[in-house]
């Protein structure tokens, strides 16, 4: 598949999101197949991921830690965007342990700047 395709099935789930979402926010609370679509999300996220690490398999370990790194830095990048926008208050109970867990974070980070990772066999995860 070209990477257009891919960027149109990425741009119709994305729109059948937003059509439930504005669905919900005028007030129809009806949702039936609801369920079932997100069952049908789940299993396509799994098997995507099944494929992503099929793809890398050389390093799968790796390619899982580059992904996570990458889609961490994406979710601190979007959260510190969306409190200092207002688009999330800062009021709410959880802020303190989401602040706190990325103190811990920083600290690791600098931490284990310094360090060789730890070597894995190619069965472990």
């Amino acid at each position: 598949m070209s990477e257009a395709a891919w960027s149109e099935q990425v741009s119709t789930l994305g729109a059948m999101l937003d059509t439930l979402e504005g669905r919900i926010r005028s007030g129809d609370r009806s949702t039936p197949g609801l369920s079932e679509f997100k069952s049908a999300l789940d299993d396509l996220r799994l098997r995507t991921w099944g494929l992503l690490t099929a793809i890398h398999e050389d390093d799968p370990h790796a390619f899982q830690e580059q992904f996570r790194t990458l889609r961490g830095t994406e979710m601190c990048r979007a959260l510190s965007t969306d409190l200092r926008t207002g688009k999330m208050s800062g009021r709410r109970p959880d802020v303190p342990a989401l602040g706190a867990a990325a103190r811990d974070l920083a600290a690791a980070v600098k931490e284990g700047a310094g360090k060789s990772p730890k070597r894995r066999s190619k069965g472990t995860p």
